[in-house]
């Protein structure tokens, strides 16, 4: 067997999140579609991270680990996938490589503004929102919580403990986020990005937390209730909507081995 792991850039939108699954559109299963004219004799694909439906990503790590010794270049991949899929590189990697059980951390980041009208890739809270309280939340992310009360119930997990590395609330130019990429923010040239780095993540975790969010800054929810839902104990009800899925990106896996993983940041 001949394994390669590629990174790739893709447009959720319209897609059942990237795993394959029978009867729905889904990333793995168009880029296996895409393999099969480069690959004859077998393959099999796995990611780093099974976004969900809507959900892009600037980076995702893919290992392909296939029978046929045809050497896999971007230029090559690109011929083949579809127009809202991009391979930004391509290197060989060792047999054990698991994308998903050697990361040691992944970059979201999403984004969203009270201008973005009906943006594709970013979204727009339901009412307007103060950045103030929702910093002061933000702040509390940092370090290891029990995330019990931010995550969509079905989700496989052993735990709802999580280890969060970095968070922050900002403002940032999406054109300039978005240059030489396959996302576009037509004329919008001021955005909030809510950046959160972990060394693993729920279920839908980030998609509620900016639901909860939003509800901050709408003033609904107090700085007082949002702790209260981190550090307290398991509610029945959450008093706020998962954020919508086109605003969230998978930004960055990292590794600790050399060659594993590719930085996207800017």
């Amino acid at each position: 067997m001949f394994y390669h792991q590629a990174l790739l850039q893709y447009d959720g939108t319209g897609r059942t999140g990237f795993q394959a699954q029978a009867g729905h559109l889904t990333i793995q299963g168009e880029l296996d579609h895409s393999l099969q004219q480069l690959l004859p004799g077998g393959f099999s694909t796995r990611a780093a991270s099974r976004t969900d439906k809507g959900v892009h990503a600037f980076a995702q790590v893919i290992k392909i680990s296939a029978a046929d010794p045809t050497p896999l270049s971007p230029e090559l991949l690109n011929r083949v996938l579809p127009p809202h899929m991009r391979c930004l590189a391509v290197l060989p990697c060792p047999a054990e490589f698991i994308p998903s059980m050697d990361q040691r951390t992944k970059e979201y980041r999403y984004l969203f503004s009270s201008e973005a009208g009906e943006q594709r890739f970013i979204a727009r809270p339901r009412r307007p929102v103060d950045p103030a309280p929702m910093r002061a939340c933000v702040a509390m992310l940092r370090g290891t919580h029990d995330f019990k009360n931010f995550w969509s119930i079905g989700g496989v997990s052993n735990t709802t403990l999580r280890t969060i590395d970095a968070a922050e609330l900002t403002l940032v130019d999406p054109t300039e986020l978005f240059r030489d990429t396959l996302f576009d923010a037509g004329e919008l040239r001021a955005c909030w990005q809510f950046r959160i780095v972990g060394t693993g993540f729920l279920k839908h975790m980030v998609r509620h937390l900016m639901g909860a969010l939003w509800e901050v800054g709408a003033g609904v929810l107090s700085v007082e209730d949002f702790a209260r839902y981190l550090h307290g104990e398991q509610k029945q009800q959450r008093p706020w909507r998962r954020a919508d899925p086109h605003g969230l990106y998978l930004v960055k896996v990292s590794y600790e081995g050399p060659g594993l993983g590719y930085p996207l940041v800017r």
